[in-house]
């Protein structure tokens, strides 16, 4: 059975450092950090542009014996690799270089990024091309850094008003580039505004690198836990054991989800996984 994380994005306004003993507590041995862009990380649960802080936090994780799967580099709609503003694009691709480096610094496999941030109307075909060129220029200066460093770039499918929200554009988008250094990270919470999350997985399968798991109601990305929404897991988990994919369950529980008791969310989004996993994919 495949092993379950979570993103500590479900705390991203409190500090990381008393939520870990948390995910522990609640069965969790794997998680994606958060790296949030408010003010370049200085009003975030963590600073990585801090090292003195992200030491503490290897100390941490050492001690519970917690092992990081990936890394969500920051993003905001001033850090956007798509944008059309030159300085924006770069000042954007030089703090995802810098989670690149915390990767390696923290030996961990993935950085999770997203190819647009910006919501705006997909109607305006010659605005969408220079988007799109953005993107591929900014994913080009990405990856060699990332080859360098031996980590692995996952690009997330956004939700679907956003560039790169549709299987075969983010496709589209990543082709051309190694595939060795280069996948996707399917986001099953923003599939699901488009068709169901085994339909999508089956278009990017051969690019699949890491997860976002949450569940919704189909009307925008809830970030719930699976079984709030109407997701099909006991389709969504044999498709997933089907494209051979052998990483982390990780599941990003965010929105509302924040506001109830910590420990309750962490519990039941364990738990639920738990059972699914077992229920669909040991029993396939």
């Amino acid at each position: 059975m495949l092993k379950i994380g979570i993103s500590t994005g479900l705390f991203y306004h409190k500090s990381v450092f008393y939520y870990l003993g948390k995910i522990k507590d609640a069965g969790f041995n794997i998680v994606e950090l958060w790296a949030g862009a408010s003010k370049w990380g200085k009003e975030t649960h963590f600073d990585y542009n801090d090292m003195d802080e992200v030491e503490r936090i290897k100390s941490r994780l050492l001690i519970l014996n917690l092992s990081i799967n990936s890394i969500n580099a920051p993003f905001s709609e001033n850090l956007d690799i798509s944008s059309l503003d030159e300085m924006q694009r770069s000042i954007a691709v030089s703090e995802i270089k810098k989670t690149i480096a915390l990767c390696e610094l923290l030996n961990v496999k993935f950085v999770v990024i997203h190819p647009s941030v910006k919501a705006f109307p997909l109607t305006n075909v010659d605005f969408v091309k220079k988007k799109i060129t953005q993107i591929k220029k900014s994913l080009s200066a990405i990856v060699e850094n990332a080859i360098l460093r031996k980590v692995k770039i996952a690009c997330e499918n956004p939700a679907p008003h956003l560039i790169g929200g549709y299987a075969e554009d983010l496709m589209e988008i990543i082709s051309g580039l190694p595939e060795e250094f280069v996948g996707i990270c399917l986001d099953t919470g923003h599939a699901n505004l488009i068709e169901s999350p085994a339909e999508f997985l089956k278009k990017i399968s051969s690019r699949l690198f890491t997860l976002h798991v949450s569940d919704n109601a189909g009307n925008y990305s809830a970030h719930l836990p699976p079984g709030d929404g109407r997701i099909e897991w006991k389709k969504f988990i044999p498709a997933l054991k089907d494209s051979g994919f052998d990483g982390v369950f990780m599941l990003e529980v965010l929105g509302g989800a924040r506001f109830d008791d910590p420990e309750s969310v962490l519990k039941k989004s364990y738990a639920a996984a738990k059972d699914y996993l077992k229920k669909y994919w040991e029993e396939k």
